[in-house]
């Protein structure tokens, strides 16, 4: 029962640092998409889509926010940082493709409020990565115990 006990709360505490790197994520990324959102040139305006843009551009500064605190405390993992990198980036770059879909569709197809769409998006997306975080970028790896028995 004890181990059973400290177990969950291990996974609670990865769960709530998790969330704090998503909350400083989530600051880094709006700060972004609202400065890329309204201070895109003209130019850059008339050949790609504002809030697709915007949205790539705060994806990326949180990304690298993200993975540095998340290997470091949420994860505490070891091992080769270029394969977690790997996975990491796996991870991400599969939601930022979500994520710009939706801001694509919502915000500059259908019109709707870029704010609107964009929180509830990023939310849902904090949650698919911490569960490709958790179970597979920064997962422990499986290692045969070099000791006999």
């Amino acid at each position: 029962m004890i181990g059973l006990r400290t177990l969950r709360a291990g996974h609670a505490h990865t769960a709530i640092r998790f969330a704090l790197v998503g909350v400083t994520n989530f600051f880094v990324s709006f700060a972004v998409f609202l400065l890329a959102f309204n201070h895109l040139p003209d130019v850059v305006q008339r050949h790609f889509p504002a809030a697709a843009l915007a949205n790539l551009l705060a994806y990326l500064a949180g990304m690298v926010n993200s993975f540095l605190l998340n290997r470091a405390w949420t994860f505490r993992a070891s091992g080769s940082t270029a394969e977690q990198a790997l996975r990491f980036a796996v991870v991400n770059l599969s939601s930022l493709a979500l994520s710009s879909g939706v801001m694509y569709r919502f915000v500059d197809v259908l019109r709707y409020p870029e704010i609107a769409v964009w929180v509830p998006t990023t939310l849902a997306v904090m949650t698919l990565n911490y569960l490709g975080c958790k179970h597979w970028a920064f997962a422990r790896s499986a290692q045969p115990s070099s000791k006999a028995t």
